[in-house]
């Protein structure tokens, strides 16, 4: 069900223009005619709607987003059903450009992302990622693709965008033994196992040290363009990469952090996003932020 200018859903929002479209569904940009503001419809489609599973992961990542308001995660507004079966979100409507593309007009212009820069961009994301596992909430999908910086920093100059994958606790688990969840640049040596009982929030604190190494390095830690078996094998069973030899203008001391930060055992690696952040700044400055 594609929806058009001028059409309402929920008897409220009125859809402006498509925002982008995927096997599941669509976002919208669109109006909230009650109170006149700007807003972001997602919407799945009845025949996904109608799957217990997909229903119910729809349902969880509003919720989830609901659970995480005040944080920098995207803030929802309403959820409700559309006439014919489909479900929709309606979100705030967020206005920059993600990290990836942010990181890659700096790296065309042949220079890197300021520390100063960089601190502000994460550092509230970090405060977001406490409050989210504080609350057994696990991302799983932590990438730069789904960090927007802002054009506006009214609320802040970041957004944590997309928990459809994201991990309740204290749910029951919607994804199998077996299965295996995530951006393959992203994904922790144990969440390649697929083994979803030994799955916890340390997922996150890997992915967000490869969001670092990235940012800093210009390249992921493990080239996501080998075949998939040598991608896995690098990620699960080989040596950890220097971050100093790509950008010898860094602390020697990074590479500590980077051993650490994308450690194959979760419990040799930094055990929260908060202890990974403050030794990341302490390595590179000597000081936190």
């Amino acid at each position: 069900m594609a929806f058009r200018p001028g059409d309402v859903i929920g008897d409220r929002y009125e859809v402006e223009e498509m925002l982008g479209q995927g096997g599941q569904g669509a976002v919208y940009r669109g109006t909230d005619t009650v109170l006149g503001s700007q807003v972001a419809i997602k919407c799945l489609h009845p025949q996904i709607a109608s799957e217990p599973g997909f229903k119910t992961r729809f349902l969880r990542e509003a919720r989830t987003m609901g659970a995480l308001s005040g944080t920098s995660a995207v803030q929802v507004f309403d959820i409700g059903k559309i006439e014919g079966g489909g479900m929709y979100i309606v979100m705030e409507l967020v206005d920059g450009q993600n990290f990836e593309q942010y990181l890659r007009s700096i790296e065309e212009a042949g220079s890197h992302i300021p520390l100063a820069k960089l601190w502000e961009i994460i550092d509230p994301l970090v405060a977001t990622l406490e409050v989210a596992h504080a609350r057994g909430i696990i991302h799983r999908d932590l990438k730069p693709g789904n960090i927007m910086v802002m054009r506006s920093q009214g609320r802040g100059p970041a957004r944590l965008l997309d928990f459809g994958l994201a991990k309740d606790l204290k749910a029951d688990p919607l994804t199998l033994d077996g299965m295996v969840t995530g951006s393959p640049s992203y994904i922790a040596p144990e969440a390649w196992m697929g083994k979803q009982d030994v799955i916890d929030h340390r997922v996150d604190v890997y992915a967000l040290g490869t969001i670092l190494f990235r940012a800093l390095a210009g390249v992921h830690p493990f080239d996501a363009r080998k075949a998939l078996f040598d991608l896995v094998f690098a990620v699960t069973r080989g040596p950890r990469p220097s971050l100093h030899e790509r950008r010898p203008d860094l602390s020697p001391a990074i590479d500590g952090w980077v051993a650490r930060a994308l450690a194959v055992d979760p419990n040799a690696r930094h055990q929260n996003v908060r202890a990974l952040w403050t030794d990341f700044q302490l390595r590179l400055t000597g000081r936190p932020a």
